[in-house]
């Protein structure tokens, strides 16, 4: 598992052991870049059910000006701090070790908000959905916020009666991507 592109590519990350996390396809990630690469340059980043943190250091890479990171898992979030640190970009981040959804609270209460975020939770499970509902709830986006969310195709995130504009979902094997942007005025 590599950086695709920026100032760390070709850098190598290293993954949590186990089972517990299922890094990004090489090319998903290529792919989710693609779609938002003029937009990272300065933006504050996001990178929920980070596992290797993969995604947001990407988006560092990039250009992105800060991220932080979140995963409930003690190992995923030791090795994400370990990655930032080999790739010089711990001072532009911020690493939590508890549960996504709950962390959004925290953030909120400190007044943070963002431009971009990343999603990639467990796929069989409920957290993309309720993500995507809690980040509008708490007023954590800036308007204009771009949010890729990959999901399986069996487990389609809910967002429908929330502030955010789709575009196609992507397949990608057994891998979607949906490219989400929220608009305060608008619901979908």
């Amino acid at each position: 598992m590599r950086v695709i592109a920026g100032s760390a590519k070709g850098r190598e990350l290293i993954a949590p052991k186990g089972m517990h996390t299922r890094p990004t396809l090489a090319k998903v990630k290529e792919a989710m870049f693609g779609m938002v690469q003029f937009d990272i340059p300065g933006a504050s980043v996001l990178d929920l059910f980070s596992g290797s943190g993969a995604l947001g250091i990407e988006a560092l890479s990039r250009g992105a000006e800060r991220a932080v990171f979140c995963d409930a898992d003690r190992q995923a979030a030791s090795v994400i701090k370990s990655n930032l640190k080999r790739l010089g970009f711990e001072g532009l981040a911020e690493v939590s070790f508890c549960d996504s959804i709950a962390l959004l609270q925290t953030l909120a209460e400190r007044g943070q908000r963002f431009d971009l975020v990343l999603l990639d939770p467990p796929y069989e499970t409920p957290l993309a959905s309720s993500a995507l509902a809690r980040l509008a709830e708490l007023g954590l986006l800036n308007e204009g916020a771009i949010l890729l969310c990959e999901y399986s195709p069996s487990n389609p995130p809910a967002f429908e009666g929330l502030p955010y504009t789709a575009k196609k979902p992507k397949k990608y094997g057994d891998t979607c991507v949906v490219y989400l942007t929220y608009n305060s005025e608008e619901q979908s």
